[in-house]
């Protein structure tokens, strides 16, 4: 009988150790706890830092304030950066697996005084003596860009050299050397914008040999690292971006079509001689991981912007060249089966907005007609000044023929209903907030606005986002009612 007993209480414990066990492999690696004074309606996230700026899917975790006390989990393999985002400001965090980190903000100084209780406590007061350094110099730094934008003296390099100085006293060495790498590598990303700009303002300079000093600077400074790139905002994008405006390709595309043209357009019309030059830098790069890295950030691009005939040679040759790097490969061909999905042909994907009266709108509604759907913000400039040309094709077109359906990114609706009455456009006008996260947005694969969907009579996509009321859509629309 006892020993029935202890056998029962053995098997017992075992089944509640088991239990246990499970019940700590499914949790998560680390808690993020703290206090903040204050947070109003301000949104409040954890967000991680994904493998590609635009296209990855952000890892983005609300964090609830109660009573002044917030409280989340994270699941993390190795050591990382996170962001603490309040609005549209951020905040780096240093965490580490199965460590416990406490925060202390106090929302009147945000970002300064911050406390950081656990792993992240050193890097975070590296990085508060580095803010309070700067305190003030990226206004600065901002003002002497305008200038140099204008052509008139300034001196922005000599503030981005101090900010790179600051950075190594303050975060080289630490666990936040990946923000001192960032902003070396900005530095380098402006020295081609200023390039490009003295083309603009007709500064006789020798380019080839401008253009090479920068580049032999940024090799001497192992700017082309896996580690350096990895710290960019968007890997090796930008860089390569303003290396190949520096060749006056912008001002050729403008001088044959005009000034009108978008920098989307430009960047389809020149592609060839766009993607010459940017493949220019990737032969730069030694280091396989770090040229595996590089070009992903270039075939996206092509991906993600220009026509999936034009995009798949070069995504079909990553996958080749590069088949040793899983994450690399994986997120290229999800995303590529990610922009298949919505590819002219392809059924256009449902959705039910509401209008400022509470009217509601589904895809369906717009049977028997092409459908322009128009992605766009107030805040954003390229999108109004479209605004003009959709007004004349608005009144250029039956409503049998064409409907246009503003779907508004702006994260405040208040803020959308300003600008509905500050600009008066005719036609339907949709809200789904949540800014760039809003599901409609996210479900065509946006990137950026204004975006550009047009949908046929039956409800497939006819084009995507390869056409602009300003540039090309009554061409490619008469096209499409000729064809018919």
């Amino acid at each position: 009988m006892i020993s029935d007993l202890k056998l029962s209480i053995h098997v017992t414990l075992n089944i509640l150790i088991i239990i246990s066990c499970f019940g700590c492999i499914n949790d998560p690696n680390i808690v993020i706890s703290g206090t903040i004074d204050y947070i109003g309606n301000s949104d409040f996230n954890i967000e991680t830092i994904p493998l590609h700026y635009k296209y990855s899917k952000k890892d983005q975790i609300p964090i609830e304030v109660n009573n002044a006390k917030f409280q989340s989990s994270l699941s993390i393999n190795d050591p990382q950066i996170v962001y603490i985002i309040i609005q549209d400001e951020n905040y780096p965090i240093y965490l580490e697996p199965s460590q416990h980190t406490h925060i202390s903000i106090s929302r009147s100084s945000f970002p300064y005084d911050v406390v950081v209780e656990g792993p992240g406590n050193i890097a975070n007061n590296a990085y508060q003596n580095f803010i309070k350094a700067t305190k003030g110099l990226q206004d600065s730094i901002d003002i002497e860009l305008n200038k140099l934008k204008f052509g008139t003296p300034n001196t922005l390099d000599q503030l981005n050299l101090k900010k790179i100085e600051l950075a190594k006293t303050h975060l080289a060495g630490t666990d936040f050397n990946d923000l001192y790498l960032k902003y070396r590598g900005e530095y380098y990303v402006t020295k081609l914008r200023a390039l490009e700009y003295s083309r603009h303002h007709l500064v006789e300079l020798d380019w080839d040999k401008e253009r090479q000093s920068i580049l032999n600077m940024a090799v001497l400074d192992d700017f082309f690292s896996f580690e350096s790139l990895k710290a960019q905002r968007a890997g090796i994008r930008d860089f390569t971006h303003y290396y190949a405006r520096t060749f006056g390709i912008y001002e050729a595309v403008e001088q044959k079509f005009g000034k009108s043209l978008a920098e989307y357009d430009i960047k389809r019309i020149a592609y060839e001689a766009l993607n010459e030059k940017r493949m220019r830098i990737i032969e730069l790069i030694e280091d396989p991981k770090a040229k595996a890295y590089a070009e992903l950030f270039l075939v996206a691009e092509r991906i993600g912007e220009l026509s999936l005939a034009l995009a798949e040679p070069s995504y079909q040759e990553y996958l080749s060249k590069y088949s040793e790097y899983d994450e690399f490969t994986h997120f290229i061909s999800k995303f590529f089966n990610e922009i298949k999905s919505v590819s002219p042909g392809e059924p256009a994907i449902p959705f039910i907005l509401f209008d400022k009266n509470g009217t509601s709108y589904a895809l369906n509604d717009f049977t028997g007609k092409y459908v322009l759907l128009d992605f766009w913000a107030g805040w954003c400039k390229p999108c109004l000044e479209e605004f003009p040309i959709m007004r004349e094709i608005y009144s250029n077109y039956s409503r049998e023929t064409l409907e246009i359906v503003g779907i508004s990114t702006e994260i405040d609706s208040l803020v959308w209903r300003k600008d509905l009455r500050r600009f008066e456009n005719p036609w339907i006008q949709l809200y789904g907030g949540k800014g760039f996260d809003q599901e409609t947005f996210k479900a065509y694969k946006g990137g950026g606005i204004p975006f550009y969907i047009l949908i046929d009579p039956n409800g497939n996509i006819a084009r995507y986002n390869d056409m602009r009321p300003s540039f090309n859509f009554s061409a490619v629309l008469d096209s499409l009612l000729a064809d018919q």
